[in-house]
C-alpha cells in the first residue's frame, strides 16, 4: 500500500549496514492529527541502498519537518511479551520542508497554527 504524509522525525536517523553490505537508514516519525486534540501516530521508517546512503549525507536532525513517500509494510519482531507487529514505511521519496513561522502565516492571510503545505 503507498502512503503520502508529512510528519516530525522523532528520533536522529541512524544508518546501518547488512551483513551483505546493503545500506539501511533508520528513524521513526510522529505524524499528528489535524486538531490539537488528535494523539499523534508513531511510524517506523526505513530507506534501502543508495536512497539510505543519500539520507545519511543528508542527516536531517531530529524534529525536522519532512515529506514522505513511501509503501507500508507490517514487520514482525519478538517483543518482552512475545510476538509483535509493527506498521513501516520504506522509502521511495524524502524532502526536508520548511514551515512558516505563525507571525510569518498570519500576514500570509493564514489561521495560527494552520499548516499551510
Amino acid at each position: 500500500m503507498k502512503a503520502t504524509l508529512k510528519a516530525y522525525l522523532a528520533r536522529k536517523p541512524e544508518l546501518v549496514y547488512t551483513n551483505q553490505g546493503v545500506a539501511i537508514w533508520k528513524t521513526s516519525v510522529a505524524v499528528q492529527g489535524r486538531r490539537k486534540e488528535d494523539e499523534s501516530v508513531f511510524l517506523e521508517v526505513l530507506a534501502l541502498g543508495g536512497l539510505a546512503e543519500a539520507l545519511a549525507e543528508m542527516d536531517p536532525p531530529k524534529g525536522a519537518y519532512a515529506h514522505l513517500e513511501g509503501r507500508l509494510q507490517t514487520e514482525t519482531y519478538e517483543g518482552k511479551e512475545g510476538k509483535k507487529t509493527r506498521l513501516v514505511l520504506v522509502l521511495d521519496a524524502f524532502a526536508l520542508l520548511v514551515r512558516p513561522k505563525r507571525e510569518e502565516a498570519k500576514e500570509e492571510g493564514g489561521k495560527e497554527g494552520e499548516d499551510l503545505f
